[in-house]
């Protein structure tokens, strides 16, 4: 009988019930704290299957200690919490959810792309306090027929594209491989390299993982070649971006806007100032109640169909 683990003491009843099933033994922690790096090591250890998320970090020297087949089973589409190691071992098997949260992620870009248009935080904060419209630090702004730049053309952002046509916006999208996308063409969707991109969109949104070789990808050069009147958005991992450069680039320009949805405890010093152009939540775009069970039982799902393939 398979031992399988969650670091998560909450896992949907009905993923619990499909890996049971099966003659799965599940064990769910008891703890509210996740686990520490030698209390995940340990779990590494003493489990077949162990189900994680994106703050589990598995490090090279983790792998040493694996001398059985074991699957690694992640709530998340980013996998970059993972050495890479772990994907080149035969004895490690990488399973992650790629589609339960797109939905929630692309709702979540149009979110603030549309605080920031409309300035909603900034015109909330004035009426709360008895204040008139002409305080607004700037007027807000249409997003319908203005242009979008999506960088990656995977299924978070086909589903900005399809948003992005309600409010009848040109969409630009950057991608390595554009001869794999050959559909989006029929959708009047214009491929750019990424400084054409850059140059040319109104609103920005980054939808790629993060690996070697993109990270930094928005470095300083590139940060100045959008426009001063841009939205720049990037819910995926801040390491792709030139954060320093970016906040510099919002603070010299008060007309371009920055929503951010990342991991921001490495970034407090240059985010600690309220700005009105700059919005950040913390990484939670991918996580709402809809998604979190969907996630759930796709990953429960994934496990079996990787055990009935095997």
């Amino acid at each position: 009988m398979l031992k399988a683990y969650s670091v998560f003491k909450d896992l949907d009843k009905k993923a619990c019930e499909i890996l049971e099933n099966v003659g799965i033994q599940l064990e769910l922690s008891n703890c509210e704290e996740r686990p520490n790096q030698e209390e995940l090591l340990k779990l590494l250890n003493d489990y077949d299957i162990l189900i994680i998320g994106v703050r589990e970090k598995l490090t090279e020297d983790m792998l040493k200690a694996v001398d059985k087949e074991k699957i690694i089973a992640t709530l998340s589409i980013g996998v970059d919490h993972i050495d890479k190691s772990f994907f080149e071992s035969d004895l490690i098997k990488i399973i992650n959810c790629q589609t339960s949260n797109v939905i929630s992620v692309a709702e979540h870009i149009f979110s603030l792309i549309l605080s920031l248009k409309k300035r909603i935080i900034e015109a909330n904060e004035i009426a709360m306090r008895g204040g008139i419209k002409k305080e607004l630090s700037a007027r807000s702004n249409d997003i319908n027929n203005s242009s979008i730049g999506i960088i990656g053309a995977g299924k978070i952002s086909r589903k900005v594209i399809k948003i992005a046509k309600v409010f009848n916006m040109k969409i630009y999208c950057n991608t390595l491989n554009p001869e794999k996308h050959q559909d989006l063409l029929e959708q009047d969707i214009e491929f750019l390299n990424l400084d054409e991109l850059l140059i040319n969109s109104d609103i920005i949104t980054i939808n790629i993982p993060l690996n070697e070789e993109n990270k930094n990808l928005i470095s300083k050069d590139r940060i100045r070649l959008m426009k001063k009147t841009a939205t720049f958005i990037n819910t995926s991992r801040a390491e792709i971006v030139d954060m320093n450069e970016l906040i510099k680039y919002a603070d010299e320009n008060d007309t371009f806007n920055i929503g951010l949805d990342i991991d921001a405890e490495n970034y407090k010093e240059i985010l600690n100032t309220k700005r009105d152009n700059v919005i950040v939540t913390p990484h939670i775009a991918g996580v709402t109640k809809e998604a979190i069970k969907r996630m759930d039982v796709e990953l429960a799902d994934n496990i079996i169909e990787y055990l009935k393939e095997s």
